[in-house]
């Protein structure tokens, strides 16, 4: 690799942290419910994406990011004391499973991550930034580019459909 196209990447990368940090620390904070663990899964996916110089100027790269964030939380999930966003509400994890192996509300809470990737991709968007990142309607508005009443239909469907494909 040339001198200029290290340059390049290193600004390109730096460019994207700036894009998507907040985001993907936020996405983080969520889905580990601890802030350290969340910093250590922010770090894995950076670094990793710092180290695959061809993912980062591709456009899905945010998802990328989140993946990995989402598979570091896993990894570093502690269930006794967590809680979770699970359709809009708060609900505590000892109430997902009638059991109290953690294995199982792991599987779970697996099996919901599944039905969400299964969505239309319209549906999935607003099912992660409203109840995954936890943004605010205005804020969901303002990234999928739609006004509030659209939003709220639109995440009203894909809650829907999300139930319906957990049975």
């Amino acid at each position: 690799m040339s001198a200029l196209a290290a340059i390049e990447d290193d600004e390109a990368l730096a460019a994207l942290v700036r894009t998507y940090h907040d985001r993907v620390v936020r996405y983080g904070r969520r889905v580990c419910r601890d802030d350290f663990d969340a910093d250590d899964a922010v770090q894995e996916a950076f670094s990793k994406v710092a180290r695959r110089p061809e993912l980062v100027r591709d456009g899905g790269v945010l998802g990328w990011l989140m993946t990995v964030v989402r598979n570091a939380c896993h990894r570093l999930w502690r269930p006794f004391a967590r809680e979770r966003h699970m359709l809009g509400e708060r609900v505590e994890l000892e109430t997902l499973a009638t059991t109290d192996h953690p294995i199982e509300r792991w599987e779970l809470v697996q099996a919901v991550h599944v039905a969400i990737a299964q969505l239309d991709r319209p549906s999935r968007e607003v099912i992660i930034l409203r109840d995954l990142e936890g943004m605010s309607g205005e804020e969901t508005c303002r990234e999928l580019g739609i006004d509030l009443a659209a939003m709220k239909s639109r995440l009203h469907r894909a809650r829907t459909a999300l139930r319906a494909k957990l049975g």
